[in-house]
């Protein structure tokens, strides 16, 4: 089967979770036999990657297409019509880049089955920027959506897709899953992590405050460490006076970007890592984290309530008292019982987050497509109202 995959950031950007997982999607599939291509942005790649020229990967044939402008995707739409012409099944991952709409027209227009993955577009939280445009996309979508079939990574996403598309969709939820890194050699130090991108989604003040206001955190040698690019150059401004104004600045480091060994051994080295966003269809980080040990926080606006059932962190609301008090749950936690944690976070990790033991999911999926099979029972959705 010829399986032909769009990206707006793709490895080896490190711009957003999607731009790992699509790699780690690609990379499993062409593993087991599938015939694999990826039409990538140049965005945020280094200068040694070649442009607009194919490559063959480990995780396919791929193409890195030089535009005129991120928003301006000329190229990327010319190289994906070359690639979907061929193409069994075409996976578009992403909802309201200029592309997606264009490659959408084409496939319906030849006649190629779609599957359409919103990485989170559709929360609330991300819906509130720009509103007006991606409502405007969005009711245009309506008209072409009816032959898609939607991905969604959690049953909220489902939810999210029902609401905005219909009662007729189709929709598979499919959770998010790495190429599980080696385990590395911890070294035990006293902070706790925030890694992701520097943006008003993330959080991160709410995180500043539960921090400024536990006398535990204060008195204690633990530190913060804010590890991610500055995709928001504004907020991250807003975030450096923050630290000022709560008086945190010998408790909370900005470390940028950090990636490849470096990133495992911050995930390993940490205490506890902080996810305290306003949204998240998945959030990569978090298995990051556990695949190295080391126990999460995360806010209920992700779906990350496995933490609390496999008792490897905790789900809670991002208000600053309900993150305070989780934090210093485990601040105060016996060192015993942290072990115990850290050991329930690798196992669940490697049991149910590896892409490479569970790449059937999607094989079966996208042969379900392309034979027209849509066994509902297992886990293709109907939608419950229609707007």
């Amino acid at each position: 089967m010829k399986i032909v995959m769009s990206a707006d950031w793709f490895y080896p950007a490190q711009t957003g979770g999607p731009s790992n997982t699509i790699y780690w999607q690609a990379k499993a599939l062409t593993k087991v036999g599938y015939d694999v291509t990826v039409v990538a942005t140049s965005r945020d790649l280094p200068a040694s990657v070649p442009l607009n020229c194919w490559l063959t990967l480990d995780c396919g044939r791929v193409i890195y297409t030089r535009n005129p402008h991120f928003y301006l995707p000329v190229k990327h739409i010319w190289y994906g019509w070359q690639a979907i012409r061929n193409a069994d099944i075409v996976h578009i991952n992403s909802l309201f880049y200029p592309a997606s709409f264009v490659w959408l027209a084409l496939c319906c227009l030849i006649g190629k089955p779609v599957v359409w993955s919103p990485h989170g577009e559709l929360s609330p939280a991300a819906l509130q920027f720009r509103p007006r445009l991606k409502q405007f996309l969005l009711a245009i979508f309506r008209w072409v959506s009816a032959d898609v079939s939607f991905h969604a990574t959690c049953a909220e996403e489902v939810t999210q897709i029902q609401e905005h598309f219909g009662s007729a969709i189709r929709i598979r939820e499919i959770r998010t899953m790495m190429e599980l890194p080696a385990s590395t050699v911890r070294v035990a130090r006293p902070y706790l992590l925030f890694m992701g991108r520097l943006h008003p989604i993330k959080a991160i003040d709410r995180l500043l405050e539960a921090l400024s206001a536990s006398k535990l955190f204060r008195d204690s040698n633990y530190l913060l460490t804010i590890a991610g690019p500055d995709f928001d150059k504004i907020y991250t401004h807003q975030l450096k006076e923050l630290v000022l104004t709560l008086q945190l600045s010998e408790k909370v480091s900005f470390v940028g970007a950090v990636q490849g060994e470096h990133k495992e051994q911050v995930y390993a080295d940490a205490y506890l890592l902080i996810l305290p966003s306003h949204s998240e269809s998945f959030g990569n980080v978090v298995i990051e984290s556990l695949a190295q040990g080391t126990p999460v926080v995360a806010s209920t606006n992700t779906p990350w309530q496995v933490l609390d059932e496999e008792r490897v962190g905790c789900w809670v609301p991002n208000d600053t008292d309900s993150l305070r008090q989780a934090i210093e749950q485990f601040l105060s936690m016996a060192p015993d019982e942290y072990e115990l944690c850290r050991a329930r976070a690798l196992s669940l990790a490697r049991r149910d987050y590896d892409i490479s033991a569970n790449s059937a999911l999607w094989s079966n999926f996208y042969e379900e497509i392309r034979t027209r099979k849509t066994p509902v029972p297992h886990g293709l959705y109907p939608a419950k109202n229609t707007r």
